[in-house]
C-alpha cells in the first residue's frame, strides 16, 4: 500500500507501475518467451526462459536435420534424363533432439509454475519503483 502523504511523487509512481492484468495477458500469449518477466523487470530470469524455449527448439530442429539423409536418383524417360533428390529423415532426432526436448519440457512447466508467480513479480516491482521514489511503503 501507498502512503497517501506522498502525493509529489505519486504521479511519477503511477506513470511506472507494472499493471498485473497486462502481466497475465503477456504470460498468456508471450510467456514462453518470458514477455511477462521483462515486463516486470525481472529479466535475468526471462533471459533464462527465452534460452530455454528458443534454444529447445534450435536443437530440435538440429537434431532433426542432422539425421536427414539425402538420395539422389537420376531417370531416364523419353524426353531425356531427370534428377530427382529426396531427403529421408530417420525420425528420431537423436540426443541432441532429445535434449531440445527435455529444455522445452523445463521451459512449459516454468511457464505454468509463473501462473502463481504473476502477482509477486508485479507486486515487486511496483514495492521496488515506490521505494526508489521514496514512497512509504505499507
Amino acid at each position: 500500500m501507498i502512503d497517501p502523504a506522498a502525493k509529489p511523487d505519486l504521479a511519477l509512481y503511477e506513470a511506472g507501475r507494472k499493471s498485473t492484468f497486462v502481466a497475465y495477458l503477456l504470460w498468456f500469449f508471450l510467456g514462453l518467451f518470458g514477455a511477462h518477466r521483462f515486463y516486470t523487470r525481472a529479466g535475468k530470469t526471462g533471459w533464462v526462459l527465452l534460452a530455454l524455449h528458443v534454444g529447445g527448439w534450435l536443437l530440435v530442429g538440429i537434431g532433426y536435420y542432422s539425421g536427414a539423409t539425402t538420395d539422389t536418383q537420376t531417370i531416364e524417360t523419353v524426353f531425356g534424363s531427370s534428377t530427382n533428390t529426396s531427403i529421408a529423415f530417420d525420425g528420431s532426432g537423436g540426443p541432441l533432439a532429445g535434449i531440445g526436448g527435455v529444455l522445452r519440457s523445463l521451459a512449459w512447466l516454468w511457464w505454468l509454475v509463473d501462473i502463481v508467480l504473476v502477482p509477486g513479480l508485479v507486486r515487486g516491482w511496483n514495492n521496488r519503483l515506490a521505494a526508489g521514489l521514496g514512497m512509504a511503503v505499507r
